[in-house]
């Protein structure tokens, strides 16, 4: 028996550190690969117009947050970006404009929205106006987490950093609908350093939890990407953009469906309950 668990333990200590190996490896090739500039060369802040004839129903507000999927690092237009695809459907739903603005960059963690988006939020858009954009807004998407599983936040730290967003939105902006999207799948992006992809998974598997928590906690609905997301790449190859990490057009139109129909649910639910 004891000849047996020696046996064992050295073969699991030779695949332990062949694996350190080949992460080790991937971390060499990760620090050379090419990702998109973290500016794309636009802000978004823009009035959308509904395809039809808008209504004359006053401008919606929506508020974004978030880290590159938001800033639109993988597409070269605005229009082209999550915040504007997304304001685009609400605006056909609803017949409104919609005046979109996204406080997002690359590499954002969920602690980046606490201390540094959310407060930007909280003040003028531009010198020349006197109210912030926040509070009046009629909805806030938030799409965070990504960068918290590829650098290991604590999931402690995670839970912390959601609820001093989070809780803070709700006061500020306590008539918006608020989406909550959760991390994305990472297998199928960056294939050449998949051992690293697959760890930033399983990190994420403790993330996605917390986030669908929090997001009930202050009644705003989730969109469940990881989830949802495989249904509409199917079979597509053109979802990713040139660095195979960021979505291209087509990838961000199916992230933006995913929201709204999130967004959608969410206030469905809440007009049966109100009726019930």
């Amino acid at each position: 028996m004891d000849r047996w668990l020696i046996s064992i333990a050295r073969l699991i200590g030779a695949t332990a550190g062949a694996f350190a190996g080949i992460v080790a490896v991937q971390l060499m090739r990760l620090r050379r690969t090419d990702f998109l500039p973290g500016h794309p060369g636009f802000y978004i802040n823009h009035v959308v117009q509904p395809a039809g004839d808008a209504a004359r129903k006053p401008r919606l507000r929506l508020v974004v947050l978030g880290d590159s999927t938001t800033a639109g690092v993988g597409v070269d237009r605005a229009e082209h970006a999550l915040p504007y695809l997304l304001a685009r459907r609400i605006a056909d739903a609803d017949s409104r404009q919609v005046h979109v603005v996204s406080y997002g960059w690359a590499g954002a963690r969920v602690a980046d929205l606490a201390h540094i988006q959310l407060p930007r939020a909280l003040e003028p858009l531009r010198a020349s106006e006197t109210e912030p954009f926040l509070p009046a807004a009629d909805i806030v998407a938030i799409v965070i987490g990504a960068n918290d599983a590829t650098h290991n936040t604590h999931p402690a730290q995670y839970r912390a950093d959601l609820r001093a967003t989070l809780e803070p939105i709700r006061t500020h902006a306590p008539n918006a609908r608020i989406v909550l999207a959760g991390i994305p799948a990472f297998r199928g992006a960056l294939p050449a350093l998949e051992p690293l992809i697959f760890l930033a998974d399983q990190y994420a598997r403790l993330l996605r939890p917390i986030s669908r928590a929090e997001a009930g906690r202050i009644g705003a609905a989730y969109a469940d990407l990881q989830a949802a997301l495989p249904r509409l790449f199917e079979g597509r190859q053109d979802v990713l953009s040139s660095d195979r990490f960021h979505p291209s057009l087509a990838g961000y139109d199916a992230w933006a469906e995913v929201i709204f129909q999130a967004l959608q649910s969410d206030r469905a639910a809440h007009v049966e309950a109100a009726g019930a």
